[in-house]
């Protein structure tokens, strides 16, 4: 095995590997340093920590770990042998036994490097989601202290349905109301940040552009929460929408919206406001218990 031969054929497997790569991070890093000269996020203070924050960052860092090692494993026994193949070309000869034992060596202490690897972070993944679903638990049992059973406002979050998911549902006194969130980051425009949406003509007019998308998103999501509490409960249940903009100041142009737009600060005092029909204790139950069988689902 000449050296000149196995130098250039590692640089050209090298680059062949790393080259797409660098060039794909540093596009990406040059996309966002562009996005964040002309845009900035909605939210205009930190946000509170939710029961087992930690541990859902630690499993997801793991996560990506696990990803990079899944992907890592094969590349690099397929650059081995790009490289053996290389080489031999460069040289005109065939691979040797010697480099096949070298190139096979080499392949089975990969190998085993990142099984052991992967092992080792499966297991810890393992502990993490048994203790952040422990730290759920124990954050939902203290729920009931703000919100116990005889409470008439009930509020969940994340409610899986066919081919899509109900951000919050709460049920108040005042009817079920389907919550959905959307995140606009707001635009720079002559160096002046953007802060204003108005709601108009049953459209969201952002400074930059306008959208009906999400409004009617909202709508199809109560017609479908409607109809499978009807369903369920063997009950007319009434549902609302409430469009939630974080960070936005609303303007709203129109005497009433279907549905109801309003900001991520102002939801806790305009909420006991909004009406769209009227629940008794023993009915707010009776939904609550339905929507519960649904949301429960979560792996021991």
């Amino acid at each position: 095995m000449e050296l000149p031969s196995l130098v250039t054929s590692t640089l050209a497997v090298v680059l062949l590997f790393l080259g797409p790569s660098f060039l794909l991070v540093g596009t990406m890093m040059l996309i966002i340093k562009r996005y964040k000269r002309s845009h900035t996020s909605p939210l205009t203070r930190d946000l509170l920590r939710p029961a087992g924050h930690s541990l859902q960052e630690q499993i997801d860092d793991q996560r990506i770990d696990l990803f990079g090692m899944l992907l890592m494993t094969p590349l690099m026994l397929f650059m081995f042998a790009l490289l053996a193949l290389l080489q031999n070309t460069l040289d005109g000869t065939h691979v040797s036994r010697s480099q096949l034992v070298i190139y096979g060596g080499m392949s089975v202490g990969v190998f085993g490097y990142y099984s052991y690897r992967i092992y080792k972070v499966v297991r810890h993944l393992q502990h993490l989601k048994l203790g952040y679903a422990c730290e759920l638990a124990v954050g939902q049992e203290l729920d009931y202290l703000i919100r116990p059973q005889d409470h008439p406002y009930r509020v969940y979050h994340d409610i899986p349905f066919d081919g899509f998911n109900i951000d919050h549902l709460i049920i108040s006194p005042n009817g079920v109301f389907v919550v959905e969130t959307k995140g606009r980051s707001k635009p720079i425009n002559d160096g002046t940040k953007q802060f204003k949406v108005r709601v108009e003509n049953n459209a969201l007019h952002f400074p930059n552009h306008v959208e009906t998308k999400p409004l009617e998103q909202v709508r199809r999501n109560v017609t479908s929460v409607r109809n499978w509490l009807n369903s369920a409960t063997g009950t007319e249940v009434p549902v609302g929408g409430i469009l939630v903009l974080p960070g936005w100041y609303i303007e709203l142009c129109q005497k009433t919206t279907t549905p109801y737009v309003v900001s991520a600060a102002a939801l806790p005092k305009v909420l006991p406001q909004l009406r769209v029909g009227t629940l008794e204790l023993a009915h707010i139950r009776a939904i609550a218990h339905q929507v519960e069988q649904k949301v429960r689902d979560i792996a021991k």
